[in-house]
């Protein structure tokens, strides 16, 4: 077996539904956070390597091969919710083979929810928000053998039976300042959607559901336009021709975007490229100079379609702007996404069939309805209030937690009322489409564009109305 020593081995923990695949770490692309974190901590000539479990044909037994090949003194693991109890599965067993090598996680679970790690007994350190800097003072720490593990800001471990949180690692304020992700760390042919790129961190919407702006420490950062455009090229000239921008929402500064929007027109690299919007900053106008620039499909959180829904989830939107939204997308054919929540804390039978309604009429304008079940996670004003909401959680198996099962019970609907009412919407809106005639030869080819560009969960539902709706006569 030829070794290949390396420092730090990164690897992204698997999905435990592929069968179906479903779930955050389904979307095809490469790990930017890991990406980040590798060409970062590579700069201070700490030799990296990525393995990303998301690709089927990767394995845990890939990883505990690679660990006695590279002798990794240090090994992080990337985990979501769903993907936490795959994460600690990998860190056994990397434990069972070598107790000399030390183990970190990170991601958004555990940001919040650093305990479970530690008391596993198989993670050694939990990064806590950010990995660039603290990623790299481990490095300093475990392999070089400097500083203090007390001084490593953003960091959780153990110190006997006590669980210690170091101070929050300090935000990295000018995003400008971190080289973009070196692609060379990814097996990039193995990608559907090969190009992505990061162009802010946090968001500055304060919905109950997401956990976007708590994980970046509350503050909405980005990057600047010649930045993004920088990174653009670099993506072009490795053969990328389509970019998924993956922030939560890429629009939320319309000056930034403006800026972005002329350098991309002037320069005209020929690329296309995806993102996700907020229906209150989006005017026709914008979306015309938007598509001159290259946007080839956009994604909006509607989530709902009740108003007082809608305000009880903190959207600051109305009713009123979705539709204006998705007809403009209409008249200039771009392909619209849009994702809707059902089984909220405050859903009723009224609510819900106004969801319905709402969806019927977004895809009127042609456009894709992605619809997922209300699931809190972590970090978010869902989770941390609960009981305020009156929410109940029936299911603690983390690998559920996809937004595709129900894991809560509501002052309204059970559990199983729940997936129902996720069956019925899913199917009521789907015998729509074809009513419409979206899903004849023409519908298909169109409907086909926006499931395969779409960078969120479009894909991942229509693999599960296959199979779970798709048995079903429309």
């Amino acid at each position: 077996m030829e070794s290949e020593k390396v420092d730090l081995l990164l690897i992204l923990a698997p999905s435990p539904n592929p069968s179906l695949n479903l779930g955050f770490n389904a979307q095809g692309m490469p790990p930017l956070g890991l990406g980040y974190i590798a060409t970062y901590v590579s700069q201070f000539d700490y030799s990296v390597k990525i393995l990303d479990l998301s690709i089927p044909e990767n394995t845990i037994e890939d990883v505990l091969d690679m660990a006695v090949r590279t002798q990794s003194k240090l090994i992080g693991i990337s985990t979501t919710t769903e993907t936490f109890n795959s994460g600690i599965l990998i860190a056994e067993k990397l434990k069972e083979n070598n107790e000399t090598q030390y183990i970190f996680m990170g991601g958004a679970h555990v940001t919040f929810k650093a305990d479970a790690a530690l008391k596993s007994g198989f993670i050694d350190i939990v990064i806590r928000g950010e990995g660039e800097i603290p990623t790299k003072e481990l490095c300093d720490y475990f392999i070089k053998d400097k500083g203090n593990l007390d001084e490593i800001m953003g960091i959780s471990y153990m110190s006997g039976e006590e669980i210690i949180n170091n101070p929050d690692s300090v935000l990295i304020e000018n995003l400008d300042e971190l080289p973009f992700p070196d692609r060379k760390f990814f097996e990039l042919d193995k990608y559907p959607h090969k190009g992505n790129c990061s162009t802010s961190r946090g968001c500055p919407g304060k919905c109950i559901f997401c956990a976007a702006s708590g994980l970046a420490g509350g503050k909405y950062r980005m990057r600047s336009a010649t930045s993004i455009v920088a990174e653009f090229e670099y993506l072009k000239s490795i053969g990328c021709n389509h970019i998924d921008i993956v922030d939560d929402t890429m629009t939320a500064s319309i000056k930034r975007l403006d800026e972005l929007l002329n350098i991309l027109i002037e320069k005209e690299l020929g690329v296309t490229w995806y993102c996700e919007s907020r229906v209150d900053v989006i005017t026709k106008e914008l979306l015309i100079k938007m598509k001159k620039a290259g946007l080839r499909i956009i994604q909006f959180g509607v989530e709902a379609g009740n108003q007082k829904m809608l305000d009880c989830l903190k959207k600051n939107i109305t009713i009123g702007q979705i539709e204006n939204v998705f007809n403009w997308c209409k008249e200039l054919e771009i392909p619209a996404i849009t994702n809707m929540i059902l089984g909220q804390p405050y859903d009723t039978k009224e609510s819900i069939e106004d969801t319905i309604t709402l969806a019927k009429k977004i895809v009127s304008f042609e456009a894709y309805v992605n619809f997922t079940i209300c699931t809190p996670f972590p970090g978010t004003y869902m989770w941390d209030h609960y009981e305020e909401l009156h929410i109940k959680i029936v299911e603690n198996n983390l690998d559920k937690y996809t937004t595709f099962f129900p894991v809560i019970e509501t002052k309204d609907f059970t559990a199983n009322e729940i997936r129902n009412i996720y069956y019925k919407a899913s199917l009521e809106v789907l015998k729509f489409r074809q009513k419409l005639g979206h899903l004849n030869e023409k519908g298909i080819i169109r409907f086909n564009e926006q499931l395969l560009l779409a960078s969120n969960y479009a894909h991942d539902q229509f693999n599960y109305y296959k199979v779970n709706i798709g048995r079903q006569e429309l």
